[in-house]
């Protein structure tokens, strides 16, 4: 296993610019975001799977800089009830599945999207415990527009031999180990596998260890971000707490795709994303890496720096270096 990094943590960078930060740092890997809701400012699929002397450019500044072209991240809504955000995507996600094979890349990251609740709905719903049948119909609406859309992908995916590895992740359809079974069942295809970042199943009070497990063969990319559980936050809200606020326009929050942007959590809130290692030590993260090792996964584990604390210039050398002692602990 090596160290990586996501270069979502340097959009305001250059590609050139944010692999020399990793230079810095000395991180040898580079998970590269492409499209969807983190743009195009280090690698737009469109224009890259257009253009041969494009992609030549790109990969020889991974060549100049030393750092290697671990895998690109295309996370978005394809399934999004507004076109302004599930077009683009979605051309974002065939394209960035092109690209990959087109770079000598044989996976690629992204989410399963979110629905909304009916026919008619013009936002994503999120329903998570249907305790009443109308909750167990948005369910089931949801499930009929995803999977056949995720078949249409799965074969361009099988086409072009580039496997996709599914982010657990809150609002989207699969946000646990038995969603994301089940999408991977009912789609049916060897292609979909799992991107493991435990940060999400952290607060959800799931392990990621007993997931790893659950996978074992089918993990396909790491993502390496930790979470803070806070215990007076916990028992005062719930890990389910909706304190979420917009974030004023003069302090940039990160467009999502149509007119939607980043939120701010709360400052109390019952958990906090971290680096690597201010949430959980080397040890739970070593042996993590030893059973991630264990179920076949040998390849880039890739820093997710949103650290709510710390700097990035702070917060990714603490990362790094826990990843570093992990990765020695699991050998």
């Amino acid at each position: 296993m090596k160290v990586g990094l996501f270069l979502s943590a340097f959009l305001d960078l250059s590609l050139a610019d944010a692999l020399d930060r990793l230079n810095e740092w000395n991180i040898t890997e580079a998970e590269v975001p492409a499209g969807g809701f983190f743009g195009n400012v280090h690698c737009d699929p469109s224009a890259l799977v257009a253009s041969a002397a494009a992609r030549d450019e790109f990969l020889g500044l991974f060549a100049d800089k030393g750092v290697n072209l671990a895998i690109l991240n295309a996370n978005s809504n394809p399934i999004h009830p507004d076109p302004m955000v599930s077009q683009p995507h979605a051309r974002e996600l065939r394209d960035a599945i092109v690209l990959s094979r087109q770079l000598g890349l044989d996976r690629l990251n992204v989410m399963s999207g979110s629905v909304g609740s009916g026919p008619g709905a013009t936002l994503p719903t999120w329903s998570l415990v249907p305790w009443e049948s109308g909750l167990l119909e948005v369910r089931d609406y949801q499930w009929s527009v995803a999977i056949p859309y995720w078949k249409e992908i799965a074969k361009l995916a099988e086409q072009h031999d580039v496997r996709l590895a599914l982010e657990v992740h809150p609002h989207m359809l699969t946000y646990n180990p038995g969603t994301l079974e089940r999408f991977i069942d009912e789609v049916g295809s060897e292609y979909l596998g799992v991107n493991m970042d435990p940060s999400h199943l952290f607060w959800q009070g799931i392990d990621p260890n007993r997931m790893v497990k659950r996978f074992a063969g089918r993990i396909w990319h790491v993502a390496a971000k930790d979470t803070v559980l806070v215990a007076d936050g916990i028992a005062e809200y719930g890990v389910l707490d909706d304190r979420f606020t917009r974030i004023p326009a003069e302090e940039h929050p990160l467009p999502l795709g149509g007119r939607y942007l980043t939120t701010r959590p709360p400052a109390d809130g019952p958990w906090r994303f971290v680096a690597a290692g201010r949430g959980h030590d080397v040890q739970w993260w070593g042996g993590f890496l030893r059973n991630l090792r264990d179920a076949g996964f040998d390849g880039a584990v890739c820093i997710e720096n949103e650290d709510w604390d710390l700097p990035r210039e702070e917060a990714i050398p603490i990362a790094a270096d826990t990843l570093r002692q992990a990765i020695e602990l699991a050998s």
